[in-house]
């Protein structure tokens, strides 16, 4: 998750930065591809941790899209859940609980919209065809709004998060309130 959040900041200082701005969309768009398979990557540690096992076909997989696909065709539909935790309200500490994990449901991407955003970030990894595009601000013209778009609701997926499988739960801030730092914790039902 510290890659992620790496990676994210990166796609951040080419937003705002200086200098070409095709050049610094092709640069944002291969970390994008990367916080993807990443993600793809933190599903299967997740599924790991909560079942104990990998499926054999994704263990050596880098392609993102391969591997989301090879997880719903087993029924493993992991992803993380941008999520909140809050101190729990009157009404839901009589159960016992001091934190509640809230989700962010208008965050959240399926495999299938991640797949698409993956497929998208790639036609910035090749050279604009000069047939198709007379010059690099063409393409950047027609494309850049929907690049931009899409790392932003990257970034918004993956800020807060959680993921869990089997009952184990694992909550992810890229950026902790108190001193900044990527955290992973593991939650444990007696602790919420």
């Amino acid at each position: 998750m510290e890659m992620v959040r790496f990676r994210l900041d990166a796609i951040a200082a080419l937003g705002t930065g200086e200098g070409d701005g095709f050049v610094r969309a092709e640069a944002a768009a291969l970390h994008g591809r990367k916080v993807i398979e990443a993600i793809g990557f933190a599903c299967l540690v997740a599924i790991e941790n909560g079942a104990a096992t990998v499926p054999r076909s994704a263990k050596g997989q880098w392609n993102a899209e391969s591997i989301f696909k090879d997880l719903q065709s087993k029924g493993l539909d992991v992803l993380p859940s941008p999520s909140v935790l809050r101190r729990t309200t009157a009404e839901e500490a009589a159960s016992g609980a001091e934190i509640v994990v809230d989700g962010q449901p208008e965050r959240r991407l399926t495999h299938k919209e991640l797949a698409a955003i993956y497929r998208e970030l790639h036609v910035w990894l090749h050279e604009p065809n000069p047939y198709v595009h007379l010059d690099s601000s063409a393409f950047y013209a027609r494309k850049s709004e929907a690049l931009w778009a899409d790392l932003g609701r990257l970034a918004l997926f993956m800020e807060r998060h959680a993921i869990s499988i089997h009952g184990k739960a694992f909550f992810c801030t890229l950026r902790d309130s108190h001193d900044g730092k990527t955290k992973v914790v593991l939650l444990e039902r007696e602790c919420l």
